[in-house]
């Protein structure tokens, strides 16, 4: 009995040892980057939960590898630490991680197994895709941690490049037999076709929009367009046939020359076999599908691919036509590579793909995308606004287009490309571009987003791109973006076919950012065969010595170190032909005898001339010249005696033409002290320290004395001016001679005197 009793006993305290001293550590709980996200950067954190243990010290081990096995983990020392940040990642790689405690000797098992993935590359930010800039531009991209350094490339050397067509007709629809042998179609039964030299245009002999070209080879093409257009292709001629249908047909595609299908509006299916016509309709299941296709494509006799409004995407078998919605927007362009590897193009920037079991949607933009087309690795998809994708294998990348016209198609072959659109827009793709000698690569430093160029090339499109590098990798290049630099400044004033200009103007025109210099030219010709030539740093310039009534041509251009813009497009003004009169005015009447006659003054004339007589025909006239856009009177003028007077401008050797003829008529003797008066006198500045100014307005020459007395009368200043017709000045210093108070200054003419009080602080 105390051998059992002993048994229990230890058995007991086994036990006790076994629950109670348990001092094994838990794994680890992984918290960041949450598993599976994307586009991370090469410098990532790891970091994980801590856990209690037995000891206050408990130790981590990471691991991290490529392999999802694990079999090519990197095993990092342990640490107390609960996080760890990664160095030199490589680029667009997807890593898996995990972490075990360690609590003294015991080992706790691995935490889950999360993964992450690398950004493939940089992504550009501003400015947008085919910005207008000047010569230094500033471009920044997002931000992406862990580099060395960023690379930019620029040139003016790209993968697409526009090409001038004959035509400003939309155009809906593109096939691409070979680099020698294109075809385009388009609105107003537009039909062009590339021979490997040019673009022409052929008759097809209708009006409708045409929506799409599809060839077999280069014998059997078809075309489909509005109002059920169905054309067809012998190698050398168009022939319109009758599909049986008025609905708008929309996409065509061949598995071979005698069999084919046709989609359009209304949920319209049209066959086409050898020659004959008939028409078919897709189901969903339970209901005839009614919506509007836009698009086809074809695998094989058995397999077309159909997509349009609603969502839906319709697949025939080779027996039946079905269909179901994809995605979350209407499709308007479809590809198929093969069964297992199908997309759509769609609204609202939306991409669709079909592995053979399921769709998955990417999301670009929020701009319609209206084509799509893929060449083996190569792949872009177009749309509204000129906006252009290409997939690099994970996930779709935006690159320039530089156009901002609406493209509606696009497509590939052989490394050949064209994609066209609004307004017979077009461009072609051939190359990998950034290629030509001006293409320049540009460290940037690792904690900076942005460059900014300098001396641009003016007139040009650019495109460039950026891509980071650290230690171990270095990333593919971005996305390309374009941008075109102005061609010139833009001219402000004098405005073209501007009139009525004055002889000193001040030229101005817009700042064009990162220039140098300019210059400007001023001519009488319109080729500026004989032209005034000057050079500034700024943007206006004030000129002089033009003549009167005359046309000029201006322009401008800019400079920076690199480069010399073209001229802008000329400009022209005529300057001022005659004198526009001020006072008196037409048939004034009661005017003084001593006239003061004025007119608008004309900047940069160098005198003016002035006919006054009583005859209109100027028979004998005073005859005055000044300086000034005034002319006083030499003498009175005759009491109640009618004058007619007209003024021209001299500039050099040049006169105006003569102002109308005004006339006016002078006032009776009942007004004769009018010539001297209160009006006539001034004083200023008044109160004064002293120094001050009398002012006298005479109508002629004339003797004018001035008195100054204190308030007692006694005099402090008497003194005789002789002063000219017009305003005189006679400035007095009697600081000396003034005391505090108000005094008496008299101004007399003949019999005549003014008195004026003045007033000393």
């Amino acid at each position: 009995m105390r051998n059992l009793y002993s048994i229990l006993s230890l058995i007991m305290i086994l036990f006790t040892v076994s629950v109670f001293g348990q001092v094994r550590v838990y794994a680890p709980s992984l918290n960041l980057p949450e598993n599976g996200e994307v586009e991370l950067a090469p410098n990532v954190i790891l970091d994980w939960n801590a856990v209690t243990g037995g000891t206050l010290e408990v130790l981590y081990e990471l691991q991290v590898a490529t392999q999802s096995d694990f079999s090519d983990a990197i095993t990092f020392p342990k640490s107390e630490v609960t996080a760890k940040e990664m160095e030199d990642l490589y680029f667009g790689q997807t890593y898996y991680w995990r972490v075990r405690a360690y609590d003294g000797d015991d080992m706790s098992d691995w935490s889950e197994e999360w993964s992450f993935t690398t950004a493939i590359t940089v992504t550009l930010a501003t400015p947008n895709n085919g910005s207008m800039v000047f010569a230094n531009p500033k471009v920044t991209w997002e931000e992406l941690t862990g580099l060395l350094r960023y690379q930019i490339q620029i040139d003016t050397s790209y993968i697409w490049n526009k090409v001038e067509l004959s035509t400003t007709e939309d155009i809906f629809g593109s096939y691409l037999l070979s680099e020698s042998d294109m075809w385009l179609v388009g609105d107003n039964g537009l039909v062009m076709h590339y021979d490997g030299a040019e673009w022409t245009s052929m008759d097809a002999g209708v009006s409708e929009a045409l929506n799409e070209v599809f060839f077999v080879d280069a014998s059997h093409g078809y075309i489909v367009g509005d109002n059920g257009t169905f054309l067809s292709y012998d190698g050398s001629t168009w022939t319109s046939m009758d599909a049986g249908t008025t609905e708008n047909l929309r996409g065509i595609a061949f598995a071979d020359a005698d069999n084919g299908y046709a989609v359009g509006d209304g949920g319209v299916i049209v066959k086409y076999t050898a020659g004959t016509f008939s028409t078919e309709v897709a189901s969903d299941g339970s209901n005839d599908i009614t919506e509007d296709y836009f698009a086809i494509d074809v695998i094989d006799a058995n397999n077309y691919w159909a997509c349009g409004k609603g969502k839906i995407v319709i697949n025939y078998d080779g027996t039946n036509w079905t269909g179901n919605e994809a995605g979350t927007k209407d499709h308007y362009g479809i590809w198929f590579n093969s069964a297992t590897d199908g997309w759509v193009a769609s609204k609202s920037g939306r991409i669709n793909h079909y592995d053979g079991t399921e769709w998955v949607e990417y999301e670009t933009s929020s701009k319609d995308l209206y084509g799509i087309s893929f060449d083996g690795a190569t792949s872009y998809a177009v749309g509204k606004d000129g906006v252009m994708w290409t997939f690099n294998g994970s996930d779709w990348q935006q690159l320039a287009s530089g156009t901002t016209n609406d493209i509606n198609t696009v497509f590939l072959k052989d490394g050949y490309g064209i994609a066209a659109g609004e307004g017979g827009v077009l461009i072609n793709k051939a190359g990998e571009g950034f290629n030509s000698p001006w293409s320049k690569i540009i460290s940037v430093n690792p904690d900076s987003t942005n460059y900014k160029f300098g001396n641009l090339l003016f007139g040009k499109s650019f495109y460039y791109r950026v891509r980071g590098i650290n230690n171990n990798d270095t990333s593919v290049w971005s996305g390309a973006k374009s941008m075109e630099s102005y061609m010139y400044p833009e001219l402000e004033s004098p405005s073209d076919g501007s009139s009525d200009e004055q002889l000193e103007i001040v030229f101005e025109w817009s700042e064009y950012q990162g220039v140098t210099r300019y210059y400007i030219e001023v001519s009488k010709f319109e080729d500026f065969s004989s032209a005034l030539n000057y050079i500034v740093d700024s943007t206006s310039i004030k000129l002089s010595g033009f003549n009167f009534s005359e046309e000029y041509f201006w322009r401008v251009r800019a400079e920076h170190p690199d480069d010399i813009s073209d001229w802008t497009e000329a400009y022209s003004f005529t300057t001022v032909d005659n004198i526009n009169l001020v006072s008196p005015e037409n048939n004034e009447t009661d005017i003084k005898r001593s006239v003061r006659f004025s007119w608008e003054e004309v900047l940069g004339a160098a005198a003016y001339e002035i006919f006054i007589d009583k005859d209109n025909n100027f028979t004998n006239p005073e005859i005055g010249f000044t300086e000034d856009a005034y002319y006083q009177s030499i003498k009175p003028l005759d009491e109640k005696e009618i004058y007619f007077w007209k003024v021209r401008g001299v500039a050099g050797l040049d006169t105006s033409s003569w102002s109308q003829i005004w006339s006016f008529e002078v006032e009776g003797p009942e007004a004769i002290e009018d010539l001297f008066s209160e009006k006539s006198v001034d004083i200023y500045p008044n109160p004064t320290n002293g120094n001050f100014s009398v002012e006298v307005n005479s109508t002629d020459v004339a003797d004018y004395q001035i008195v100054i007395t204190d308030i007692s009368g006694k005099e402090i200043y008497n003194s005789y001016y002789t002063a000219k017709a017009g305003k005189n000045i006679v400035k007095l210093n009697l600081n000396n001679e003034l005391s505090k108070g108000i005094y008496m200054i008299n101004v007399k003419r003949d019999n005549i005197s003014v008195n004026k009080k003045l007033f000393k602080n």
